[in-house]
This record gives C-alpha cells, sequence and structure tokens, in this order.
C-alpha cells in the first residue's frame, strides 16, 4: 500500500447542474494521471444527474459504483475501492455514481468519511464530482478538500445572488475561501479570456481562476461519441486544441499545489521543448 496520503480534489459549482463539473472532473483526472504518472481515482459522488460514466461507456465499461461499496459500510477497505473502481489504464480508474435514488439510499457522512479517508490511502490524487450548492450531502466533501474547484458560466446575475441572498451564504463561502480555485467555463472563442478573468477577479475578490473555452468537440465527444478518454488523449498529443491547452494550465497550477509534479512539469516542458526544436530544424 501507499505510504503518502493521498489528496482531494472536489469539482464543484455553487450554481445549479449545467456549468459543466462532470466535464471538468473527467478533463481533470485524465489530464493529471497522463501528465503526472499517479495513480488517480475519478468518482461520482453528484446526484443521478451527472451522466459522468456514459462520457466514456464507448472506451470502456464503468462496471461498478458507488452501490457496491456502499454495502461493506463501516467495514469498507481501500482493498474494496481498488476492486471494484475500473481501471482505465494502468494508474487511472473511475468509480460511477449511485444508481439509487437519494431517498431511497438516504445520506450517510459516517460512510463517506470512511470512504475518503480508504480513498486518500489508495491514491495519489482523488476527483469528486459532488452536487451543486451546499447541501448535508456534499458538504464533508467540501469541508475535506484540499482544493475546490469552484465552477460556474460567465453570469454575473447568477454570482450576484451568492453575494446578496443570505439563503446561501454557504456557497459564498466555499467560493471565496483559500483552497477554491475558480473556473469561468464556456466561454465564447470571440471573448478576450484574460480580460474576463481580470474583471472577475475583481468583482467578486477571486484568487486563482482560469478560464475554459466553450468547445463543441469536447461536447460531442462527451454527449454524442461517448468516448471522451480516448478523444482527449489524442489532443493531449496533438496539443491545438485551445480547451486542451486551458485545461494543460489549469492540471499544471493544480500539480504545483498538491506537489504532484513526479517531474510532470518537467515533461509537460519537454514536450514544447521538443516540439520548438523539430520547427527549428525544419527551418
Amino acid at each position: 500500500m501507499r505510504g503518502a496520503k493521498g489528496k482531494l480534489i472536489c469539482i464543484w459549482s455553487p450554481m445549479g447542474h449545467g456549468e459543466g463539473c462532470t466535464t471538468l472532473a473527467c478533463g481533470i483526472g485524465f489530464s493529471v494521471q497522463h501528465h503526472s504518472g499517479k495513480r488517480v481515482l475519478i468518482v461520482n459522488r453528484s446526484s443521478s444527474a451527472s451522466p459522468m460514466e456514459k462520457y466514456v461507456e464507448k472506451d470502456i465499461e464503468i462496471k461498478y459504483s458507488m452501490d457496491n461499496l456502499n454495502i461493506f459500510n463501516r467495514e469498507l477497505k481501500t482493498e474494496h475501492i481498488l476492486t471494484y473502481a475500473t481501471q482505465i489504464n494502468k494508474e487511472l480508474y473511475m468509480i460511477a455514481g449511485s444508481r439509487l435514488k437519494r431517498n431511497i439510499t438516504g445520506g450517510n457522512n459516517e460512510f463517506d468519511k470512511i470512504f475518503i479517508e480508504k480513498c486518500l490511502t489508495g491514491f495519489d490524487l482523488i476527483i469528486a464530482d459532488i452536487d451543486t450548492g451546499v447541501r448535508d450531502e456534499n458538504k464533508l466533501y467540501l469541508d475535506m478538500a484540499d482544493i475546490v474547484l469552484s465552477v460556474f458560466t460567465p453570469n454575473e446575475i447568477v454570482i450576484d445572488e451568492l453575494h446578496d441572498n443570505p439563503g446561501i451564504r454557504d456557497a459564498l463561502g466555499y467560493f471565496t475561501n483559500a483552497k477554491s480555485v475558480s473556473i469561468i467555463n464556456k466561454l465564447y472563442d470571440g471573448w478576450e479570456t484574460s480580460r474576463v478573468i481580470g474583471r472577475y477577479k475583481s468583482r467578486y475578490s477571486l484568487s486563482d481562476t482560469f478560464g475554459l473555452n466553450y468547445d463543441g468537440d469536447i461536447l460531442n465527444a462527451c454527449c454524442t461519441d461517448r468516448n471522451f478518454y480516448s478523444f482527449l488523449m489524442k489532443e493531449l498529443k496533438r496539443d491545438k486544441n485551445i480547451f486542451v491547452r486551458q485545461l494543460n494550465e489549469i492540471c499544471r497550477f493544480l500539480m504545483g499545489r498538491l506537489y504532484l509534479e513526479n517531474n510532470a512539469a518537467d515533461r509537460m516542458g519537454y514536450v514544447n521543448v521538443f516540439k520548438k526544436f523539430l520547427k527549428i530544424s525544419v527551418l
């Protein structure tokens, strides 16, 4: 078993469904594992509204879900998680979300705490796609996370609600605290990303903030072709897609923050240097 304790990243939106959390959870997990070589688990801890496992069903069948682990309850061990997590590649794993409704399974914070602790023992990095807003089902994950990726689309009316509505102040706290990294998703090609980020950082007192362009090819890979893993692996090697470049920038930041480099920065840098060398050689 691994000696070091792993890290937990929660992909979360303070808003509602449809902000792009599930796509980002998969993208971050696939990309970080590819660049770092670390053992990564992507887990669907959102409600039945999250289609995570369907995004890759043409690549690989995610056979087991959280329901298979729930049966162990307090006796859950890291070995159980490694057994029931589907292995996408040598060091990349995924667990599907519960196929049962919440009103059937109910919340079980005690199990979730044990689950997180056992995951941190068996994996270098856990990417958890969790429910939106703040509720009993996801508060534990938000509290235990090393980093919370707060995902939202550029809608200032909705974000203003976080500041103006006392009933959702809990969400505002997680949105702006020190371990939150803001992701402005679905930006348009015509927008100057740096200016949009600058305005949002200034208006809402955000610290670490990144932008992701809307990309129809990514959407098709997830929702139509359902081969997001193989699609992203090809695009990572091509290094031409704007979304993928932005994703790499986020992953580079996360690996640095969590000390997951494992020469990952050197590997990513080496690829760029090698490409420049080839261009010079051709000229």
